[in-house]
């Protein structure tokens, strides 16, 4: 797998995938990393284990996977009335002002929206609302059909 670790890896995501221009979320999967020992006692899993792997389909490319860790925060947004579940383009990018004044971490940003703002995002939405899936993590790592993509 490919790791995005700087704008040039970005921009090579999105030109593979034609910025996920009719692209859909088939299936997302969560891992803590915590578990719950043989002693009862409480294991809360590393940062980089809090993982999410995002499976996706596209009209342009092969199918899709990328695999999030160190997730921060995360949002999918399921059915909605009157909405398709296609993308048009997506949103990524870097971001280092999101972890409070006095941290500068620079995280990774992904939405099915192009016009995703995760600065002023917040959770006070109507159910009804028309929302944005996003994840928010440590690390991006991606590849097309299984196969590591060639640089």
């Amino acid at each position: 797998m490919r790791e995005i670790k700087n704008e040039q890896d970005i921009e090579d995501i999105m030109c593979a995938c034609a910025g996920f221009h009719d692209s859909c979320i088939v299936s997302v999967s969560y891992s803590s990393g915590a578990f719950v020992d043989e002693n009862n006692g409480m294991g809360n899993g590393d940062l980089l284990e809090h993982s999410l792997t995002l499976i996706l389909h596209s009209q342009w490319c092969s199918p899709i996977k990328l695999l999030f860790r160190g997730v921060r925060k995360f949002s999918v947004i399921g059915w909605e009335d009157n909405y398709f579940c296609d993308i048009f383009c997506a949103y990524l990018a870097f971001h280092s002002d999101l972890l409070g004044k006095c941290r500068d971490d620079r995280l990774i940003v992904w939405s099915d929206n192009e016009g995703f703002d995760p600065s002023s995002h917040t959770e006070d939405r109507v159910l009804t609302s028309h929302g944005s899936t996003y994840i928010i993590a440590e690390k991006l790592f991606w590849e097309i059909d299984g196969e590591a993509a060639e640089k």
